[in-house]
């Protein structure tokens, strides 16, 4: 899967897509991925559409890891 594809898959707000997205990746690429999409929440530069994609992946995610 391309980087662009990826991102695709993480920000679609579509569980199952989200979930086969994060599914993939290995530890590190994970803690990597985690620590991006609070940024992309909490950090200045990001639209409110980029801002709200990345929370629901965040929230997917926990989910899972639950």
């Amino acid at each position: 899967m391309t980087i662009e594809a990826f991102w695709n898959e993480i920000l679609s707000e579509e569980p199952a897509r989200v979930r086969k997205a994060w599914l993939d990746l290995d530890d590190e690429e994970a803690e990597a991925l985690i620590k991006h999409l609070r940024r992309m929440t909490d950090e200045d530069g990001w639209s409110q559409p980029q801002r709200q994609s990345a929370g629901a992946a965040l929230k997917i995610i926990r989910a899972l890891q639950d």
